[in-house]
């Protein structure tokens, strides 16, 4: 049975056919539009009784008899067509032109190009009196009926298309980002710098701590990675006498996807000779208030629980000093088992490998979360910092700031080091750090060593990225990019309608599991009792069984072996207690499964539902255990902060909420609840959580909620 969507597609290729049947082309070429429709009505006095040619889309058309109404749209906004027979020329093969007859074979979507005199209708609308129509472009699906038709975040960043089609607002927030980045570009021609080119393909990344795209250029036979920032490539470009220069361009990150960041994401970033971090500090906050003055007419916002003001007094906080205070860590003397104590205690657990660098940037984000700004964050200590010149009388610290916003970091610069000496021996330790497992260290660049060693004179830099904009906007990521990237989907209906048996996929690094028919070797109170002799806190025992009734709902949905789902999401956590480090969770937990006859498929997606252990998830079982584990926290959390304190109450939307508030639940790594649904193939908000909340529901008696 076909669907009302392809009903409507076979009617409108039934219209289509005819249009070419009377000789009119349902997709001319030429077109002619005299002025935009939004200006003849803002400035209807110059354009009254006047003839001009409109276009845009069709977004209304309603017949009366021999009249009909229509709403012809286009960037610049609405204005009302009159269609009326006794006025419109009839059909003309060679002008293209329709009559009133055929306006049967027009329908809302259509592009169509309108001729006609400018004036009021009897209610007094603003109006055209059209004398010729032509149709441009033919639409063969409908749009959906308005904004309530489209109110799937998924459908949304997939057909962004229909959302700017429909949805002015959406259309606006872009036509807002195009101003923020063309105020940015001002600004920086105002201070005399010049814009400059920088390649996105590159031997050897650098310029910051993030995990880099490879890929393979053929027709050099070598890896190249895509650059995660223009640093390396401006730097190299003042030693070659350039003195102000920025770049406006995307990086690429290959990382996690949340709220604020996205893998690939445009950035400003530029580098000035003979200044200082703190020169770059006026010049940056000045920035700020440029773009908050010249796109928002504000410098007050709001971004989740946090208000900041702009045009105030900007706080310096020192690194060292506010984690001193706020958590009681010295993190020049204390040893690393303190920090990832004090990180243990705030529920933060960090995967890969870890060495003080990581710890100490983890301790800082804890108290960030709270800090509303704006701030300039100061004095950051050398060893997180490999690009940055040090104090003359104080080596261990650095002359580097970020700014904080909204408990987020918002952007870095510092005075560039311009020491080949030093700059080769942090190098090294980056590159050590790098071949010991930490992926996300910055790589040995040898041919930029030799350029300081030609010369490179003092200077700061700076990298501030689309974040902002988010910010301002207090939108999301993906929200505020006009295409963010998505796990790619077919709809059966579209592959229906096209005749498409299969889709090929481009991700070759992975197969197509078919539905396992394995089931598990130990039964659910087997792994019961195995939970009870490991471990006592009754909180992680509560987390285990909300993960073990997620689990038994997927296998229910695709259709697996329910008791095998149930008992690898029961026992992924039980050595916890026992090893709470990464180190040994859940490897240690695995080695006594193994003892105790477990199967490897179970023992398999305990290991991969932990990133840091380096196992892939391929199964359907081991995508479940790892989408599955972190949201069901944040979901408890959740319920406990109601005033009834009972899951019954959560509804999907105050989960959401939450969410967006990094400050709550602050140990639930949102990238990887994100990176979880996307594996499944379900969609966050409309899928994934639903199902997670509706098997915590059902079981809230066992967990005390």
């Amino acid at each position: 049975m076909s669907s009302r969507l392809e009903e409507i597609r076979n009617e409108r290729i039934a219209k289509l056919k005819k249009l070419i049947a009377l000789g009119i082309s349902p997709y001319p070429a030429q077109s002619h539009k005299e002025v935009a429709n939004g200006t003849v009505v803002s400035e209807f006095e110059k354009y009254d009784g006047k003839t001009v040619s409109l276009t845009g889309r069709l977004r209304a058309l309603r017949e009366h008899g021999k009249l009909a109404f229509g709403d012809l749209e286009d960037q610049s906004g609405k204005i009302q067509l009159l269609l009326r027979a006794s006025n419109l020329v009839a059909l003309d093969k060679k002008k293209g032109t329709l009559g009133f007859e055929e306006l049967s074979l027009i329908d809302v979507g259509d592009f169509v190009e309108a001729k006609g005199l400018v004036c009021k209708s009897k209610t007094g609308a603003i109006s055209l009196d059209v004398q010729e129509f032509r149709l441009l472009t033919k639409s063969i699906r409908p749009l959906p009926d308005s904004w309530e038709g489209l109110k799937d975040a998924d459908t949304i960043f997939r057909r962004r298309y229909l959302d700017l089609a429909i949805n002015k607002d959406r259309r606006d927030l872009f036509i807002r980002k195009s101003k923020f980045w063309a105020v940015a570009r001002m600004y920086m021609a105002e201070n005399g710098f010049l814009e400059v080119e920088t390649p996105v393909l590159e031997h050897v990344t650098g310029g910051a701590d993030a995990k880099p795209f490879e890929t393979h250029h053929n027709a050099l036979d070598e890896t190249f990675y895509m650059r995660i920032s223009t640093e390396l490539y401006q730097k190299r470009l003042l030693g070659g006498g350039f003195e102000k220069i920025y770049t406006l361009a995307p990086n690429f990150r290959n990382e996690g996807i949340d709220d604020e960041h996205l893998q690939e994401y445009y950035q400003l970033e530029w580098y000035w000779a003979y200044a200082d971090f703190r020169d770059n500090m006026t010049l940056t906050r000045d920035l700020f208030r440029r773009l908050a003055q010249d796109v928002y007419g504000t410098t007050k916002f709001t971004r989740g629980v946090h208000t900041f003001d702009l045009s105030g007094d900007w706080e310096e906080l020192d690194y060292a000093t506010v984690i001193l205070n706020k958590l009681g860590i010295d993190i020049f003397n204390d040893d690393e088992s303190k920090m990832a104590a004090v990180l243990m205690k705030h529920g933060v657990r960090l995967d890969g490998k870890v060495g003080k660098a990581r710890l100490v940037d983890n301790l800082w984000k804890i108290i960030r979360a709270d800090v509303a700004g704006p701030a300039f964050l100061i004095n950051v200590p050398k060893f997180i910092s490999p690009l940055a010149k040090s104090y003359a009388d104080n080596e261990a610290i650095t002359e580097r700031f970020q700014i904080i916003l909204a408990g987020s970091e918002l952007c870095n610069g510092y005075s560039e080091l311009n020491d080949p000496v030093d700059q080769l021996a942090r190098f090294m330790d980056q590159q050590s750090q790098r071949d010991a497992g930490d992926d996300e260290a910055q790589m040995l660049d040898i041919d930029y060593v030799e350029m300081l060693e030609y010369g490179m004179p003092p200077a700061s830099g700076l990298g501030v990225s689309e974040r902002l904009f988010w910010f301002l906007e207090n939108v999301t990521a993906r929200e505020g990019t006009l295409f963010p990237q998505m796990k790619r989907h077919v709809s059966q209906l579209t592959k229906s309608i096209y005749g498409i048996e299969s889709e090929q996929s481009n991700k070759s690094s992975t197969k197509n599991v078919a539905k396992s028919q394995l089931k598990s070797n130990i039964s659910r109170d087997e792994a019961l009792s195995i939970v009870k002799e490991y471990v006592k806190n009754e909180g992680l025992i509560r987390h285990m069984l909300a993960v073990e009734a997620v689990m038994a709902s997927y296998a229910k949905k695709f259709g697996e072996d329910e008791e095998l789902y149930r008992v690898t999401g029961l026992l992924h956590d039980f050595d916890w207690e026992i090893h709470p480090t990464l180190e040994g969770h859940p490897q240690k937990g695995s080695e006594i499964l193994r003892e105790k006859g477990v199967s490897e498929e179970i023992i398999r997606a305990i290991m991969s539902h932990a990133i840091h252990t380096g196992v892939t998830r391929e199964s359907n079982l081991e995508k479940a255990l790892f989408a599955s584990d972190e949201i069901t926290g944040l979901i408890m959390t959740t319920a406990l902060v109601r005033p009834s304190k009972k899951i019954a109450d959560v509804e999907v939307s105050s989960i959401k909420k939450k969410w967006k508030d990094k400050g709550f639940a602050a140990g639930v790594n949102r990238a990887e609840v994100e990176l979880g649904a996307t594996e499944l193939g379900v969609d966050l908000w409309t899928e994934h959580v639903p199902l997670v909340l509706k098997a915590m529901q059902e079981i809230a008696g066992e967990l005390g909620v």
